[in-house]
């Protein structure tokens, strides 16, 4: 027979979000709806990349992700879920 005793687990989460880029923050709720107007970023460069097998995280809100992709020459596709 096993008996069995109450534990507590502690986790970290996010308290708040900031842009990497223009440096915008905010505070994250218990329920997180901030978090859509950022979106993270995990980037692992392969041997032989001139940032050999590094990983980038960061962070980047809306309005910089915007200016970031009318720079590019090729719009990127749009899906909608």
């Amino acid at each position: 027979m096993k008996e069995y005793k109450d534990v507590t687990i502690t986790k970290k989460v996010a308290s708040s979000i900031t842009c990497n880029k223009c440096g915008k923050s905010t505070n994250i709720s218990d329920d997180g709806w901030e978090q859509g107007r950022f979106q993270s970023f995990s980037l692992s460069f392969g041997y032989g990349s001139i940032y050999d097998e590094e990983t980038w995280k960061f962070d980047i809100c809306e309005s910089c992700l915007g200016e970031f992709v009318k720079t590019f020459k090729h719009a990127p596709d749009v899906y909608n879920i």
